[in-house]
């Protein structure tokens, strides 16, 4: 639904799903923010993910993300291994597990949790209801 609602290609059953290593894509977003280059990074990474069928687990994968987004993949690569990063992301995950978040995407408004695609409508609802 949301594929066709935003016009984009969506694969329900992507090759590489689950990814066999979630945390080096992970890690590598982070470094990318770091870097500033704020969100798009994550962006592609879904798009591999989902729309193209690639491995994001795969460091090719990662760096031909690197590259469309012209950030100098050694430099993003040696940050997203170091343990700045590694820290933020550990610190991260403990906090999503003290909130109780278990999945993504996840919006936390007012102390309530919206989980899922699906939940735009009631979370946008809590907004203008306040």
């Amino acid at each position: 639904r949301w594929g066709e609602f935003l016009n984009i290609k969506i694969n329900q059953k992507p090759k590489f799903f689950p990814p066999k290593d979630p945390h080096t894509p992970a890690l590598f977003c982070l470094a990318s923010i770091d870097m500033g280059i704020k969100i798009q990074f994550g962006f592609k990474v879904l798009e591999q993910l989902w729309a193209k069928e690639n491995d994001i687990s795969n460091l090719e994968t990662l760096k031909l993300i690197a590259n469309d987004l012209r950030i100098n993949f050694e430099d993003l690569s040696k940050l997203a291994m170091s343990d700045k990063i590694k820290k933020i992301y550990e610190t991260n995950t403990q906090e999503a597990i003290n909130m109780n978040i278990f999945g993504v995407p996840t919006y936390i408004y007012n102390n309530e949790i919206f989980w899922g695609q699906d939940r735009l409508e009631l979370l946008e609802h809590s907004l203008r209801k306040n």
